[in-house]
């Protein structure tokens, strides 16, 4: 709980100060003057005031504002504040201004992903095929059978080969053209000719896809071997051990884990007898799943038959690549783009109801995520900030009233049409902005109570 309230204050303090000043600084830089600068809503709590502005520290801390002189249509502006009144300035300024916010937010997480890529650079797969998962098409094989376990990918088409993410590429812009493969293995090195096939797959929402592969994995083959037996569950019962082996259930083989959990999975409770390897003798035993909470592909919380085991852990191979300072910035720059076309995708995939609304969450689960990001070490608590940065900075995009996105669609309009919206099309935009915005968050937090309290 601790973990999670602290975590909780740093990450929405730092979100929204960036946001703030980025408004701020914008707003500054075009003259117009600043009234208030505020962390929370509501009553005044501590700050202090510098010319002008004040700085201050509010009561609710769900937000914040930064209160521009003139930036409210109806009000009354003194004539010797007109110059540093914001409706008084250019409407580009005033879309500069706005847009600071949301850009600030982006801008954040670019900065975060920078330092830590220049501190700590990027992990990658080593291109070692650990796993055979599917036949491949072999034209020329230069008296060696195809792909072995243990093989290192040196070069494709005699172009070396980085990482695996560099034989993904490569494989996927083939569509299908024949590729030289040049492997590594032990002492010798041979020329092993692939035709990639397009291969079944599931994309990050668990949806079905088609991409080219050739059948090989950088991840080891998890067999269904047990690594740890949880306590109070239908395992523990059933007397099954730490190494054990899952050979079949009722009569099946099973080879791998994946195989071993969906047999498990679709039970539906019913009683299986298992045939298990334990050291030099098999024992044989009979278990009942039990419903427990899980997660799918896209963190929403469901129940599925399971006995209470893990998997032993076999990490892939991997390298660490130092960047300097200029490669740092462009990997941090493309890093913040991906996720922010992935939020925009996931946002999108909610609307077309591919992905539960139930993972949208609020603050009770941003707090719980950051308690838990905060346990697991600074880097990872710095980057859930940065992931955060960027939904926050999308969210505030969307062309809503009340909020950023809102105020630029008004100023994208007056632009166009070369003078503002009438006072009461503001009004009635603004009322109906404020309606969607109070459901949004009653839905959130319905969410976040029932995601703690029933799940």
């Amino acid at each position: 709980m601790t973990h999670s309230i602290f975590g909780f204050i740093i990450v929405l303090g730092v979100l929204i100060f960036v946001h703030e000043l980025g408004h701020f600084i914008v707003a500054r830089l075009c003259g117009v003057g600043v009234e208030k600068f505020s962390l929370g809503f509501g009553p005044r709590l501590i700050g202090r005031k510098i010319g002008r502005t004040d700085y201050r520290i509010s009561a609710i801390p769900l937000g914040g504002y930064v209160k521009m002189v003139g930036d409210e249509p109806d009000s009354e502006i003194a004539p010797e504040d007109m110059a540093i009144a914001f409706d008084y300035k250019s409407v580009w300024k005033r879309i500069l201004i706005v847009a600071a916010g949301p850009v600030s937010n982006f801008l954040l997480a670019a900065f975060i992903f920078w330092v830590l890529y220049l501190v700590h650079g990027i992990e990658h797969l080593k291109p070692v095929v650990e796993q055979i998962q599917t036949e491949t098409t072999l034209i020329t094989s230069n008296d060696v059978e195809g792909f072995q376990k243990g093989d290192i990918i040196a070069a494709i088409e005699n172009e070396p080969v980085k990482s695996w993410t560099d034989v993904v590429q490569r494989v996927e812009a083939s569509k299908g053209r024949t590729l030289a493969f040049t492997v590594k293995r032990g002492n010798s090195g041979y020329v092993i000719n692939v035709t990639p096939q397009l291969e079944k797959s599931q994309n990050l929402f668990g949806e079905e896809i088609q991409k080219y592969g050739i059948g090989v994995s950088p991840f080891p083959a998890i067999t269904p071997t047990i690594g740890e037996v949880r306590k109070n569950t239908p395992a523990m019962r059933a007397g099954l051990q730490a190494g054990d082996r899952i050979i079949t259930i009722d009569g099946t083989v099973v080879k791998s884990w994946k195989e071993m959990a969906k047999v498990i999975s679709a039970c539906n409770g019913r009683k299986l007898e298992l045939e298990v390897q334990r050291a030099e003798k098999r024992i044989t035993t009979q278990i009942t799943p039990e419903l427990w909470p899980d997660t799918n592909n896209v963190g929403e919380k469901i129940k599925r038959y399971m006995i209470g085991i893990t998997a032993v852990n076999v990490p892939p191979q991997t390298f660490t690549e130092r960047l300097n300072p200029l490669r740092a910035a462009v990997e941090s720059i493309a890093r913040t783009y991906e996720i922010t076309e992935l939020t925009v995708l996931s946002i999108v995939k909610i609307f077309q109801n591919k992905i539960s609304s139930k993972t949208i969450g609020g603050p009770i689960m941003i707090a719980e995520m950051a308690g838990q990001r905060a346990k697991e070490g600074i880097l990872s608590f710095v980057f859930f900030i940065a992931l955060l940065s960027v939904n926050l900075g999308l969210i505030n995009l969307f062309p809503i009233p009340v909020l950023d996105g809102g105020h630029l669609l008004f100023f994208t309009i007056e632009s166009l049409k070369g003078s503002p919206l009438s006072m009461k099309a503001r009004e009635i935009s603004q009322q109906a902005g404020v309606c969607v915005l109070l459901a949004l968050m009653v839905f959130i937090f319905y969410n976040d109570i029932m995601r703690v309290f029933f799940s």
